[in-house]
């Protein structure tokens, strides 16, 4: 990619985040201030029923005297399931946005005006899939930063009062830089396993007439149905290949691949886990080795091409 594809894309990015700055930047912003005022509120209500921090004292006293590797599971887990809502949020609002990235410009006519630029129909299409893979996953993920720091700060007063060291306690089980670094690579493999499902939904998006989200689901799910009802006539069983089922499929394992070894062996009592839990490196990569993975970029790279196809020939929709 040369020098001025790349100014072109950031500036494509730059007008995808002005166009959308609620879902870009005030909503990740906004979930972090919930979790905070969430938190804050529940240390405040604790409060008046644990006057003299008795409660809060001990927990963290006997957190502090728990052995190193159960405080990191404890910390670095809380850390890692508070981002979860954040992601969980970030896939339905990157889905909603492909949803309607194209088929707005045809909506509202601006796509004549975009089309007078010079810049190409793919670079256009490639800027919409580059917000969603990477501008949106990085501004959720600064807000995580944030307010994984401001959860620590609290908790580092609270150590403070309570009498333990809020560094071998708190800070050093929390191993922000791996924790960190399996985020953004959880990310990073995520648009790679969900690149088909945006390819679909921006390939809808580059022709639906109207309601684009709905004829992406209709779509695949009128299929489904279809498979479902042929086989039961033809065969009395359920089909094996089903479009739809994949779909979910791949959704439903998409949301920030990772690791949660967990072990059961002689009942809830005797949980064992993983040194690997919420930070494995090569579980999250090991998803970039299945064959599905890349039979999905290519179905995704076809999808793709019928986006700047139906874009070259769009006109004020």
């Amino acid at each position: 990619m040369t020098r001025r594809s790349l100014t072109t894309i950031s500036t494509l990015l730059r007008r995808e985040l002005w166009e959308s700055p609620v879902a870009f930047m005030w909503t990740p912003l906004g979930i972090a201030l919930l979790i905070l005022a969430f938190v804050v509120f529940s240390l405040i209500l604790g409060g008046r029923f644990d006057a003299e921090m008795a409660y809060t004292s001990d927990m963290l006293k006997m957190l502090a005297e728990q052995p190193d590797q159960q405080r990191r599971l404890i910390v670095s887990g809380m850390l890692f399931w508070i981002s979860a809502i954040f992601f969980q949020l970030m896939l339905l609002i990157i889905l909603f946005y492909l949803a309607g990235s194209l088929f707005d410009d045809r909506k509202d006519r601006s796509i004549l005006f975009w089309k007078s630029l010079p810049v190409s129909d793919c670079m256009t299409v490639a800027s919409k899939l580059a917000a969603a893979c990477l501008l949106v996953p990085a501004l959720f993920f600064l807000a995580i930063v944030l307010t994984h720091l401001v959860l620590l700060l609290i908790a580092t007063g609270y150590s403070l009062v309570a009498g333990v060291n809020p560094w071998t306690t708190i800070w050093a089980p929390a191993t922000l830089p791996r924790l960190w670094s399996v985020m953004l690579l959880g990310l990073v493999v995520q648009a790679v396993w969900l690149l088909p499902v945006y390819a679909w939904l921006l390939f809808c998006s580059s022709w639906a007439p109207r309601l684009p989200l709905l004829i992406a689901i209709a779509i695949p799910a009128g299929l489904a149905l279809t498979q479902h009802a042929w086989t039961l006539i033809t065969r009395f069983g359920l089909p094996e290949f089903n479009i739809g089922l994949i779909m979910l499929k791949r959704l439903g394992s998409g949301t920030l691949p990772m690791s949660a070894n967990v072990q059961f062996d002689g009942g809830f009592d005797s949980i064992e886990f993983s040194d690997e839990l919420f930070m494995s490196f090569s579980t999250t990569l090991g998803h970039l080795a299945k064959l599905e993975t890349w039979v999905g970029v290519a179905i995704a790279l076809v999808l793709l091409w019928g986006a700047v196809w139906f874009r070259r020939r769009a006109t004020d929709g």
